[in-house]
């Protein structure tokens, strides 16, 4: 039989819909796609994105069907894991990465070592539960040279599950901060927190956003908002050179 990289129940949750993809960086919170957000079949949120709902509704929905967490349950990394709250939030589907390497070689389904087992179990008790494929997990690897990070990981795990419609937004690669809040409880701050991970070596950006350019040209299937487009047009991966103008986009 062959093998396929697809978890079927997944599958049929996914296919044929229209589905948007909610990453939390700072630029979504200047934007007001709350609507548009929650007009989707299916919203998906990264890790602590549940979080910023109560303060910007308005630019980053309500909704959240799926998500895509690492479920490393610390401030720095998933957020704290809780049952209770995912579920009052309407979520369907958890969703997360197998472990790889430092280079992103991937070998099993195994999770990260940081994940605590009684959680997965709590997880697996009262919703549904995906893990993305390892061999497609190892393969993206491979292509960006690094261990993609959870949220680009998602990307390419939904096109997988065949998707009519992926609108991806709220992404930036680092090339501004997170939203005000996404990071509350950790050390760093979230400017400072993702001026660290733009220059991380493990994921590292340049890559991903070079591939992501590269894909995006022949997909039919991928939309993203003015500003990730705009993120995706540049011709130099730079800080420096980030200047969107979000003036266009003022009442």
């Amino acid at each position: 039989m062959r093998e396929t990289l697809r978890d079927e129940n997944y599958t049929n949750f996914i296919e044929g819909k229209r589905v948007v993809l909610v990453g939390p960086a700072e630029y979504l919170s200047k934007l007001k796609l709350g609507e548009e957000i929650d007009s989707f079949d299916i919203v998906i949120r990264v890790n602590r994105g549940m979080e910023l709902i109560s303060k910007y509704e308005s630019s980053v929905g309500n909704r959240t069907d799926i998500l895509y967490n690492c479920l490393i349950d610390s401030p720095d990394n998933g957020g704290n894991i809780d049952i209770t709250e995912w579920k009052k939030k309407g979520v369907k589907w958890v969703s997360t990465i197998p472990k790889s390497d430092f280079n992103g070689v991937c070998k099993s389904e195994d999770l990260h070592r940081m994940v605590k087992p009684k959680h997965v179990e709590k997880i697996k008790c009262n919703f549904n539960f995906h893990i993305m494929n390892y061999k497609a997990y190892g393969m993206l690897n491979t292509l960006l040279g690094c261990r993609a990070n959870t949220g680009y990981s998602a990307i390419f795990d939904l096109l997988t599950h065949k998707c009519k419609e992926l609108f991806v937004t709220g992404f930036s690669f680092y090339l501004d901060a997170f939203t005000k809040g996404y990071k509350d409880g950790c050390e760093r701050n979230e400017d400072i927190f993702a001026q660290q991970c733009f220059v991380s070596k493990r994921h590292n950006q340049n890559a991903q956003w070079s591939h992501l350019k590269a894909y995006s040209k022949g997909s039919n299937i991928l939309k993203f908002d003015p500003v990730l487009q705009y993120i995706l047009e540049m011709d130099e991966f730079s800080r420096e050179k980030f200047n969107y103008d979000f003036s266009v986009h003022t009442d």
